[in-house]
Parts: C-alpha cells; structure tokens; sequence
C-alpha cells in the first residue's frame, strides 16, 4: 500500500511553521521574478490554458492559467518536470497538481483553480532513491478526477495515483526496470506500454488487469 498522506490541505493545516518557511518559494503577480520563455500550454477548454514558462534566472518554472489574452493567477514552483508533449500537469475543477524535481526526487505541487493558493503537496516514490530527472517516457496522466504519476530511477518505475479532490495518494504500483515507452488512458483504464507489451490498470485500486477489453465494472 502507498504511503498515506494528509491530503492538500493537510499540510496546510498542520504544517502551518513549514508552509510559513516555504512562502518564499510561492508568488503571484505582484511578487514574483522573470517569467521567460514559454515551455509548454496545456488546453484547458475553447478559451483557457494552463500555461508553463521558464523562470529567467533559475531552473524553477512559472504556472499560469490564461483566460484568453489573459493571466487569471500565476505562481512559481520548482523544476518543472514536464515537456512539450508530455505534460506534468493534472487538473480538476478545484485544483492543478504540478510535477517538479526537487533535491533529485519527483513531488507535486498542488494549486487552487480558483486563484492558485497552495493546496499542500507530497513526494512521490519516497521509498527509492533519486530520480532521472530527464525521463524519455510520460510524467503525468491525468482523467481531471486523478492523476497517475510515471516517477522513473536509473532501475525502476513506479506509477502513482492521487485524487485531486483530497490530494490522497490512493496506490503504488512498482513497475520494474525495464523502460516504459508511453501510458495513457483508454476503456476506463491506465495502460504503460513496457518491455515486451501493454500493462493494464485499474484506476481506483491499482490492480493490474489482463489485455484487452476493460471489465464493465470496477472489480470490487
């Protein structure tokens, strides 16, 4: 079973000594360094984007939800860990979680939709050691209920899902060493394209499941 966590508001509530400490890590509009160069835009819906920039002097990146010419919130987070195409980002009505690298380990990050607040965050994979911080393979899946993390090492894979409502980790699933191509989503399942063929998972209890066509039901 995965590490259970608070949830967002978790270390919000609890932590409140550490979340004071990381206030410096976190701005918005009024406060913040260089926003640089557009790394990647995410499509929300006709209109709004999430929006990934480039912090001009560091390696962090900036998060912003555009409304069409305009900036809604922006915030400032660690490395982005994402790229054109395979996006680090999942989202809900209520929240976006952020995959970043910090200190050589994958985390989320979490925002309030409505005006970017911190929800909370949580390390991914916190039993193995440091991360490709560069992985060829995906970052983030997301069905906008959870999202499912592709968290990579030099000889291991582990995939992750959280519930963006709670910000819960709900299971892990070691994958092992061998190198995953690509994963998405299809007939209401995870699938991770590795080794010698597809894997298939349940989205709400991790449990890897035969090929082909998805049961009709969640198994119970």
């Amino acid at each position: 079973m995965p590490q259970r966590h608070l949830g967002w508001l978790g270390p919000v509530i609890v932590l409140v000594g550490a979340a004071v400490a990381a206030v410096g890590i976190w701005y918005f509009v009024h406060a913040r360094p260089v926003a640089g160069a557009v790394i990647d835009t995410i499509a929300l819906d006709d209109h709004s984007a999430l929006v990934v920039r480039a912090e001009a002097r560091s390696d962090r990146a900036f998060v912003e939800l555009r409304d069409g010419g305009d900036v809604r919130w922006q915030a400032l987070v660690p490395r982005y860990a994402g790229r054109p195409g395979v996006p680090g980002i999942a989202w809900s009505s209520n929240a976006v979680s952020v995959r970043v690298v910090r200190d050589g380990h994958a985390e989320l990050f979490a925002l309030a939709m409505r005006d970017a607040s911190k929800l909370g965050g949580m390390r991914l994979a916190p039993g193995h050691g440091p991360i490709v911080e560069d992985p060829d393979g995906p970052v983030t899946l997301t069905d906008h209920v959870r999202s499912y993390e592709v968290v990579s090492g030099p000889d291991w894979h582990q995939l992750v899902a959280v519930d963006l409502t709670s910000g819960h980790a709900l299971w892990a699933s070691e994958l092992g060493p061998a190198r995953i191509r690509a994963a998405g989503l299809a007939e209401g399942r995870v699938w991770i394209e590795q080794g010698a063929g597809r894997r298939y998972f349940a989205p709400l209890t991790g449990r890897e499941q035969p090929g082909g066509h998805a049961p009709s039901a969640e198994p119970k």
